[in-house]
């Protein structure tokens, strides 16, 4: 009887051991790196992550009142369906169309923080936000606001990767993981479509492509700059890959000439509904640009306005994408294919039905 007693409670401890190690939320110290155990679109809070400088931030909660001072993070909000956490913006908002077409209701109703050359830091504290998202060009404010407590995020989507990178830390950040992943999900794909329509075409077959600025055909992309990455992926070469940086740079017309590019590409403006500072007929007509290959051929363009600078690392700039394929390599991909899968995006993440005659018409 002694020994079966023995054996009894021997059994139980055992069993006692076994149900303690397989509680929920208990995890193998040994084991690295650790797993965790909560649902895959769930994000636990406090939260401490890295922005795209390295510097590392501290949330306490899903951020309800949002800051952007940037354009770009912005739309990228408007995207994710944060339109209603934004409480102040960067300013000029009524002169962006992306904010007419999909968020109308935010102009002349939430806080203005300036321009990331003269952010507004005490617009910014008096909207009392719990997120504030601002461009490396504004770092130094973003370490201001850290040392008073309210965090803040630099974000700098300067590449596909980028872009990809802000748009995963902003979902973190604000709950709208699930809109992120679709979002990220729809721009893989459509990079899977654009290397798909170009990888048959040879290298002597990619055009060499110059992109203005908006202000200026005299300053362009260098290759580190995001729009470099648009050029590639569609199937072209920038002009600029020889130039270092990763913001707009200005070159004279002895630069432009030596580049001889086959195709010239006139972006749209973030402001002024979306219109340059110049035109193709403008270019077209410089006498000092007459003998460029572009010119001579007339193959010089100007980006669709009206929605988005598509050229810029904002959400739809998978659309700029798009678009420059079918301008440089209409064989594979047309305007038309391109101005469905145009107002299939506006419609499935900013919610508004896009006028197409403008492409196509």
């Amino acid at each position: 009887m002694k020994k079966l007693l023995s054996l009894a409670l021997a059994l139980i401890m055992v069993i006692a051991m076994l149900a303690s190690c397989t509680k929920p939320g208990l995890k193998n110290p040994t084991l690295e790196p650790d797993i965790d155990e909560t649902p895959s679109n769930t994000t636990v809070f406090p939260l401490t992550v890295k922005d795209q400088l390295g510097n590392e931030v501290t949330i306490e909660h899903v951020a309800e009142r949002i800051v952007s001072g940037y354009y770009i993070s912005s739309s990228t909000c408007i995207a994710l369906g944060l339109k209603d956490k934004l409480v102040a913006t960067e300013e000029k908002i009524d002169k962006r169309p992306i904010y007419k077409l999909a968020a109308p209701e935010l102009i002349g109703t939430i806080g203005n923080v300036g321009s990331a050359k003269a952010f507004d830091l005490e617009a910014c504290i008096d909207a009392e936000p719990d997120l504030v998202i601002l461009p490396k060009k504004a770092k130094d404010y973003a370490a201001t606001l850290a040392e008073m407590g309210i965090p803040a995020i630099v974000v700098n989507p300067e590449s596909h990767e980028g872009l990809v990178g802000m748009i995963t830390l902003i979902g973190r950040l604000t709950g709208a993981e699930e809109k992120a992943a679709a979002l990220i999900s729809y721009y893989d794909k459509v990079m899977k479509k654009v290397e798909e329509l170009t990888a048959n075409i040879a290298d002597a077959d990619k055009p060499t492509v110059y992109i203005c600025g908006t202000s200026s055909y005299l300053t362009t992309a260098p290759k580190d700059m995001y729009q470099a990455s648009v050029i590639a992926s569609a199937g072209g070469k920038n002009a600029g890959d020889f130039l270092e940086g990763d913001s707009w740079l200005d070159i004279s017309y002895e630069q432009l000439i030596a580049m001889n590019p086959d195709v010239i590409i006139i972006p749209t403006n973030n402001m002024a509904n979306g219109q340059p500072d110049f035109t193709a007929d403008e270019v077209l007509a410089d006498e000092q640009l007459k003998e460029i290959i572009a010119v001579k051929n007339g193959a010089v363009y100007n980006m669709p306005t009206g929605f988005e600078a598509w050229d810029s690392p904002v959400p739809s700039g998978v659309l700029g994408m798009l678009w420059m394929t079918a301008k440089l390599h209409p064989e594979v991909y047309t305007m038309e294919e391109f101005a469905a899968d145009a107002a299939d995006f506006y419609k499935t993440f900013y919610g508004f039905d896009m006028d197409t005659s403008s492409i196509v018409g």
